[in-house]
């Protein structure tokens, strides 16, 4: 593997011949030649900015405009979120900033370049290479855990990520692989692997981001075999409670919360493939990952080494043009495996005990009839004094989920006041933004106090 700091350019497709698929559109196959064409296309008309906000849907229309970008030397921000105040704040916060999209209908005030209909017919994959060395994105962090933050990735940090990853799932070229997304390609974990992984691994992606479990079935049967599907657990747990048939694939991948062991054996019974979580950050992007249904110890990527220092962990290696600190409490062994043991923030005392929010989080999931659930501290609570939950259990009241609770975890733990909604509010990546989860807890508790 080339690394990142050392190679001057990378070019934009790899395993592509003139006339391969790189994705489906309404179920029409659309052609590498195609791709390159209308890319240099909309290139040619970006406005001469440095910085661009893809809001793309089709996540065809966001490969298109994220290189055409690419070849324009300009910088695309992920937004964290696409409502119309959030947008507006990411814009003014970099001023001379445009928004790219694949329909006018954006809020009042944020006027963008519409992604021009596909070329007919390509000439071939004459597209120039890009510098390894160009800023290609700015993400920023969920918010889950407070103000989402910034984080640039260059473009060479990014292919080698995407050669390291579709080596590691054994998506090469000769795969021809085709994969579903049900997570936007804003996201990290979505662009890493439904743009960046089929454009340096020969791979075709569906330009569709299905979310209910009938319409992810077909999608999927819409593609030809080999199949990937790139999720999240929320998603899993949603197509394995359903019931609905699903097609074989290949393999699956999952990240953006945990995933228990439980759930990844379902669904490689359900789908008949195995199932690989990924771990990673918006700092590093995809860094280690495991067969979740076999396995607690996650696995580095080829070149990624860690280091414990105190009880920090840092990563270097691989895309890693520095070292890198984690920001979760981690137990390595050796250089490349680990055990996860969740966020620092995670930790929580309550009269004089100890316990993880992720862990409380997986035994209120495991309680019969609780489809979805988190534990919070509450906003009031400055010392952790109490924890609160949110669950989502149609047909169960409070008093039976804290009834199943008390056997499962310290009388400590137990959340004051436990309050039923009808779902959490999880973004695009199933994540749960601190501000939000606040805000229901306390439309919730009106209500009941009503």
């Amino acid at each position: 593997m080339v690394s990142a700091s050392r190679a001057a350019f990378f070019p934009l497709l790899a395993g592509f011949g003139a006339h391969g698929r790189i994705g489906w559109s309404g179920g029409a196959a659309v052609t590498a030649a195609q791709f390159c064409a209308t890319v240099l296309e909309l290139a040619g008309r970006l406005p001469p900015k440095g910085q661009v906000i893809n809001l793309c849907t089709d996540r065809l229309h966001f490969l298109v405009g994220f290189a055409a970008a690419l070849i324009a030397r300009q910088t695309t921000l992920l937004p964290q979120s696409s409502a119309p105040g959030a947008l507006r704040e990411l814009q003014a916060a970099h001023p001379g900033s445009y928004c790219l999209a694949d329909d006018a209908s954006l809020p009042a005030g944020l006027p963008a370049i519409v992604v021009p209909p596909w070329r007919p017919v390509g000439d071939g994959l004459d597209i120039p290479p890009v510098p390894g060395s160009h800023v290609a994105l700015v993400a920023f962090t969920s918010g889950s855990t407070g103000r989402p933050q910034p984080h640039a990735r260059t473009w060479g940090s990014l292919v080698t990520a995407a050669r390291l990853l579709g080596k590691r799932l054994g998506i090469a070229p000769q795969a021809r692989c085709t994969i579903v997304g049900t997570v936007p390609p804003q996201h990290v974990y979505g662009l890493e692997t439904t743009v960046m992984l089929p454009l340096q691994n020969g791979a075709a992606v569906d330009a569709g981001r299905p979310l209910l479990p009938g319409d992810i079935a077909a999608a999927l049967e819409a593609l030809p075999e080999p199949r990937w599907l790139a999720t999240t657990p929320a998603h899993l747990r949603a197509c394995v409670e359903s019931g609905a048939a699903q097609p074989r694939l290949a393999g699956i991948v999952s990240a953006t919360m945990p995933l228990s062991a439980e759930l990844a054996a379902r669904a490689e019974r359900l789908w008949s493939a195995p199932l690989h979580e990924i771990y990673g950050c918006t700092e590093t992007g995809a860094i280690a990952l495991r067969r979740t249904a076999g396995s607690e110890r996650w696995r580095a990527t080829d070149g990624l080494r860690l280091r414990q220092r105190g009880e920090a962990t840092w990563a270097e290696g691989a895309q890693l043009a520095a070292p890198t600190r984690l920001p979760d409490r981690i137990e390595v062994s050796g250089e490349s495996e680990f055990v996860l043991l969740g966020r620092p923030e995670d930790l929580v005392k309550v009269a004089g005990k100890r316990a993880s929010l992720e862990q409380l989080n997986r035994e209120l999931a495991a309680v019969p009839g609780v489809h979805d659930g988190v534990f919070f501290v509450p906003e009031s609570a400055r010392a952790v004094a109490r924890l609160a939950a949110l669950a989502v259990a149609p047909g169960r009241d409070a008093a039976a989920i804290l009834a199943a609770l008390r056997g499962r975890i310290d009388p400590a733990f137990l959340p004051r006041p436990l309050l039923i909604v009808d779902a959490l509010p999880r973004n695009a990546a199933g994540k749960l933004p601190r501000e939000a989860l606040l805000a229901l807890a306390k439309a919730a508790a009106r209500r009941r106090s009503a």
